[in-house]
């Protein structure tokens, strides 16, 4: 993860990114038979959370939100619920709890390099708060 930031372009400057806080994180290791999905009791750091995923085994690994923006559901059932409602959920398949079928072939399709179009009645320009148009 730490490796990584300066190679892919990311130099953040916000201290919350980089001090020490709340991390959740996921990775895999190199053989992709593993996934990791890991969150810290203790506040740590960008760089201590790196270390705590190569540690373990970890080839790849993304550094996602923390605190109360954690919730954990299983079958079903929650496991933990989030301190504040949740835009957004990562939601992981394995062989017990498959990925519907329509689900897996729209990854089929983008691992061949399909990408959807925009649809400009979808998508807004979030500095003017107007809609894209096709001049854009």
């Amino acid at each position: 993860m730490s490796q990584r930031k300066q190679s892919q372009g990311c130099q953040p400057k916000d201290s919350h990114v980089l001090g020490v806080g709340s991390r959740t994180a996921i990775g895999f290791r190199a053989s992709r038979d593993k996934l990791f999905l890991v969150t810290f009791l203790d506040s740590l750091s960008l760089e201590a959370e790196a270390n705590v995923m190569r540690a373990i085994g970890c080839f790849e690994a993304m550094n996602l939100d923390g605190g109360a923006s954690v919730g954990l559901a299983h079958q079903g059932q929650i496991l933990l619920p989030p301190g504040r409602n949740l835009t957004n959920v990562l939601v992981v398949y394995d062989r017990e709890y498959a990925a519907p079928a329509q689900l897996k072939q729209s990854w089929e399709r983008f691992q061949k390099g399909s990408r959807p179009s925009p649809d400009p009645f979808v998508f807004f320009d979030r500095s003017s708060r107007r809609k894209f148009d096709n001049a854009h």
